[in-house]
This record gives C-alpha cells, structure tokens and sequence, in this order.
C-alpha cells in the first residue's frame, strides 16, 4: 500500500512538473507575442515568429510527454 502511495505521489509530481513546464512556454510566447509588435522591422518580426513556432513545438513535446506518462 505504502509503495502504490509513493508511485502516485511521483506521477502528481511529475504531472505538475509537465503543467509547469507548458506554463513557462505559454508565458514565453506572451513575451514573443510582445516583442513582434514592438519589433521595428520586418525581418525581426520574422525572427521572433520562428522563435513562436520553436517555443510551440516544445510545448506540444510536452504535451506528448504528460500523455505518454498518463
């Protein structure tokens, strides 16, 4: 019983490690968001955009990740 308690602790530890992960990524992406509309060219803009999509490719990674664990 004590053993079943542990591995479940770990998996809510584990869960909330993915949440929080997802939650710097979507936090980053308010930034990036931010930073395009203030970026004073075109090509910058460019360049946090790809920023955008890399960041989102994480978090979707993540996303994976936690559903793999469940």
């Amino acid at each position: 019983m004590g053993m079943m308690g542990c591995a479940r602790t770990d998996a809510n530890d584990e869960a909330l490690f993915w949440r929080h992960e997802m939650e710097r990524c979507e936090e980053i992406v308010r930034q990036l968001d931010e930073l395009e509309r203030e970026a004073p060219t075109s090509a910058l803009r460019e360049e946090v955009r790809q920023m955008k999509r890399e960041v989102e490719a994480i978090r979707r990674a993540l996303v994976g990740q936690m559903a793999s664990g469940v």
